[in-house]
């Protein structure tokens, strides 16, 4: 009986597990989830639970349960260490050993990129962190004199930070908050620079709309309690910052020993294996695979899990792996905080309460998969 562990509940895990769970191919060995939280949240769900939409369980998948169902063994401990070379996995409080592991454990937020940001700003990860901070700072606004002015700044201007602003404004305008002002801080030269122009005018109207200030080309260097200010020596008021300007990658596994990329991302190979190390595979944020060049967002660490899963059973049943191919472009459906969303392919761009409705039904169905 082999042992297998999958560090982290990220989203390739995830689906995993469910195709490991509902295929044989495992069912003569030993598989163990390790995670640092029992409950993991779904993140294209984040802004909805922001806006009100949904209520926390709604857009999170209890682990624990999801193991129980397939008979796997779940526990919930930080890993700190791996050591490649003896199979051994190291968390706070004890040692696993190891026939076969992957790694999912995702980035973290970018934190060392300016002055103040552990003191000041709030990360958008993770999700219920953001989510409790929001909550707790729009108490105190309901709490405050109604004369008084409240600004509210999140810096980054690619969807995830549009999206947490429009529906913290919205999750504001429902309780009747109408003494708050908002602003969007980018170093880029645009929103959405990933996407096609006619979504970038779509959302320059929704911003403008909303009454959203935006500042391009403000590379932040510092962040205060009251503001923020920018490389230009423009200081922006803001009592509450949010931090959305990407991702970083975990530091243990460069620590472990584990070959990595310059900027930390762990280096794998197209079959998701860690270079050089047969049974040990890397998958979603926190993996870089060498010689291909795609986003580090969900959509793309989901599509892994189809290979992890074959690679895991052609591993065990010792024939050759499959190697990833990431698709060329995929379809973005991106909320305006109220229903509404916009969907983004290509020069594709569609919009409305439709596409909300088809967004939520997607992202419904997909955490219905884990119940």
């Amino acid at each position: 009986m082999k042992k297998i562990v999958l560090i982290g509940g990220g989203h390739t895990h995830l689906e995993t597990i469910y195709r490991l769970g509902e295929s044989s191919s495992v069912q003569d060995h030993k598989l163990v989830l390790i995670s640092s939280e029992s409950h993991t949240s779904y993140s294209g769900m984040a802004p909805g639970l922001i806006a009100g939409h949904y209520a926390y369980d709604d857009c999170h998948i209890d682990l624990k349960k999801l193991c129980e169902k397939y008979n796997y063994k779940f526990i919930q401990q930080s890993v700190l260490k791996i050591l490649s070379t003896e199979q051994k996995i190291y968390t706070e409080t004890d040692t696993y050993q190891y026939d076969l592991a992957s790694i999912n454990t995702g980035s973290i937020p970018n934190t060392d990129s300016a002055t103040g940001i552990r003191e000041w700003a709030i990360p958008v990860k993770p999700i219920t962190n953001l989510a409790t901070n929001i909550e707790t700072y729009l108490t105190q606004v309901g709490y405050s004199p109604k004369n008084s002015t409240h600004k509210i700044s999140i810096v980054g201007g690619g969807a995830a930070s549009i999206e947490i602003l429009l529906a913290l404004q919205y999750q504001a305008n429902t309780r009747g908050y109408n003494n708050l002002q908002y602003c969007l801080i980018t170093a880029a030269n645009d929103i959405l620079e990933t996407h096609s122009l006619s979504v970038r005018r779509r959302f320059h109207r929704v911003l403008h709309q909303r009454d959203i200030t935006t500042h391009y080309n403000a590379s932040v260097t510092e962040v205060n309690e009251d503001c923020v200010k920018t490389e230009s020596k423009n200081v922006i008021p803001s009592d509450f910052t949010i931090w959305a300007t990407g991702a970083a990658p975990a530091l243990w596994p460069k620590l472990s020993g584990l070959p990595t990329t310059k900027d930390g991302y762990i280096k794998t190979d197209k079959f998701l294996q860690v270079k050089n190390i047969n049974n040990l595979f890397a998958t979603g944020d926190v993996a870089s695979i060498e010689g291909l060049a795609y986003p580090k967002s969900g959509v793309y660490a989901v599509k892994q899990a189809r290979v992890l899963q074959t690679n895991i059973s052609n591993m065990l049943r010792s024939v050759p792996l499959q190697s990833y191919i990431p698709q060329k472009s995929s379809l973005a459906l991106i909320s305006t905080g109220d229903k509404n969303a916009v969907a983004s392919k290509n020069i594709v761009c569609a919009s409305g309460h439709w596409v909300w409705k088809w967004k939520d039904h997607i992202d419904r169905k997909f955490i219905n998969r884990f119940r």
